[in-house]
């Protein structure tokens, strides 16, 4: 297992991540011997290093915000959850093999919420070939139908992620298409021209698609600056402007700023 202990003691990384992780249950990964014990907290740059020290390999958050994470219990109600939480951050997760397609996909989603008027969102690399878009828990009114907002989960996760991926589908089509045939994307998948085009029009969703695995309660995703134990390279956060020249190899840990 590769020691990324020199990469999690540099103290900018360490204070990037901390910045982050406030009222968010932690999950801890030790290589290959999984996740640590839950729920967890780190609120010291100095746990960070320690936990490093210890074989911790990478950290990731909940997307819920918690009054006190620790007082999570395996085996919780809804209704005992929705007592703990203080609020959630919508993440949308475009998973894919490819990075080329994650780009298309986030340039896309980025259009959409700035059509209505959201700027607030935050990008960042996956680590591996995927992007992570946010939009923080204060960007939403405080109710929605009479319902407390931090109630709204998952529900409303999963209701933003479905309008948002049914509003993308043919803006989405149309820009892989730009610079490739059906022909070249199915052999770049290993899939035929039929699985990607069924009725003869394009799915996008047949080779990028917004994983909704993450929309549920207590699910994690890799904190900002963490590291991808597969890949070695790091979660580094993306400005908009820098997305459509972002290679996965500027996330090497030795050539990541966290500034």
């Amino acid at each position: 297992m590769q020691d990324f202990s020199k990469y999690y003691a540099r103290k900018d990384v360490q204070n990037a991540i901390i910045r982050e992780a406030q009222n968010r249950e932690i999950g801890i990964r030790y290589g290959s011997k999984g996740y640590g014990k839950r729920p967890q907290i780190i609120s010291f740059e100095g746990d960070i290093n320690q936990l490093a020290k210890e074989g911790a390999t990478s950290f990731h958050f909940s997307e819920e915000r918690w009054e006190d994470p620790l007082k999570i219990q395996t085996g919780m109600t809804k209704p005992q959850l929705d007592q703990l939480r203080i609020g959630w951050d919508l993440v949308l997760d475009i998973d894919t093999d490819f990075f080329s397609f994650a780009k298309f996909c986030a340039q896309s989603l980025v259009k959409a919420l700035e059509f209505y008027d959201i700027y607030c969102y935050s990008l960042k690399f996956s680590g591996r070939s995927g992007v992570h878009i946010a939009v923080p828990f204060e960007a939403f009114p405080p109710s929605v139908n009479n319902k407390p907002i931090q109630e709204w989960f998952p529900e409303g996760v999963r209701t933003v992620a479905s309008y948002l991926k049914n509003m993308i589908l043919k803006p989405l089509a149309k820009d892989i298409q730009s610079v490739n045939t059906i022909q070249e994307i199915a052999k770049s998948i290993g899939k035929s021209v039929e699985d990607i085009s069924p009725n003869d029009t394009f799915d996008p969703f047949s080779v990028v698609d917004i994983d909704s695995v993450l929309i549920s309660s207590r699910h994690l995703f890799r904190a900002p600056y963490s590291i991808n134990e597969k890949s070695g390279l790091v979660s580094v956060p993306l400005k908009p402007e820098q997305l459509a020249s972002f290679n996965p190899t500027h996330a090497k840990p030795d050539d990541v700023s966290t500034k």
